[in-house]
């Protein structure tokens, strides 16, 4: 029986840091390596303000920007993906997500500010920067909350945009031509309670059921709306095109009419 999907903090915040497409089994899986390159990146930057190097401080900025402009191009990524990985025969990390690279991108012009704060001679200025900076890393590495993520996020449902689940009107005209209703929950929420007439394909268990996803269009809906946006995303990856996110419980149950 599959294990209910409830993300953690951490998992969560991945998610806000634009990891939308994986389990809370695969971002349990990446949350340790997640943590190498803004370990590094902070361990660099904390030497580069103690000794007052503003060289140092570009060249971490250099780094964040060259991943925001490449999403599998950050060179602690690679060093991790390349040498730490299959040292200890972990999972090696995708591409970062928009939100991720934006983080970086961020950090590098903070680097760039306490760099140049430095050459101009205003060291209490740099410090207190680059100390803000580093805080906000400490935070990321213990936690995988950022700032930023958080930030974008609320500026995305300010907008209207931020995992905006199918339109209740398509739904409905959906339903009414005969679509496939699947609730991605564990097992033992669906037996618990569910929609009358919705198929039970947990979330953890999508790679077994790629065919059943492919024969159908299919609404699929959670307790929050968080695993059907990820199991959305996930099947899209696997070619699946006629896929949509009904969002959370109530909502499909609202519009299904029981």
């Amino acid at each position: 029986m599959a294990q209910e999907c409830n993300l953690s903090f951490q998992q969560r915040s991945l998610f806000q840091q634009g990891f939308q497409r994986y389990s809370s089994a695969e971002l349990k899986q990446l949350e340790w390596g997640l943590r190498f390159t803004p370990a590094a990146c902070s361990l660099i930057a904390a030497y580069g303000l103690f000794t007052q190097q503003p060289l140092i401080l570009f060249f971490v900025a250099l780094l964040g920007i060259w991943a925001f402009i490449f999403p599998a191009g950050h060179p602690m990524d690679l060093i991790y993906n390349r040498m730490i990985a299959p040292a200890f025969n972990a999972v090696k990390l995708p591409k970062n997500p928009f939100q991720r690279r934006l983080a970086c991108f961020s950090a590098g012009l903070m680097n760039i500010i306490a760099g140049t704060l430095f050459i101009f001679e205003m060291p209490m200025a740099a410090i207190v920067v680059g100390v803000s900076l580093l805080f906000l890393q400490v935070v990321v590495i213990f936690t995988h909350f950022c700032t930023l993520s958080w930030m974008y996020e609320g500026a995305m449902r300010a907008l209207g945009k931020w995992h905006k689940p199918v339109d209740i009107f398509e739904a409905k005209l959906m339903l009414k031509d005969g679509v496939t209703l699947v609730d991605v929950r564990s097992q033992n929420e669906f037996a618990k309670d569910s929609i009358e007439g919705a198929l039970n394909l947990p979330l953890e268990d999508l790679e077994q059921h790629i065919e059943t996803f492919k024969k159908d269009k299919c609404l699929l809906f959670c307790n929050s709306g968080t695993r059907s946006h990820i199991a959305a995303e996930k099947l899209k990856e696997f070619g699946v095109d006629e896929i949509y996110n009904l969002g959370d419980f109530s909502r499909a149950k609202s519009i299904v009419g029981v």
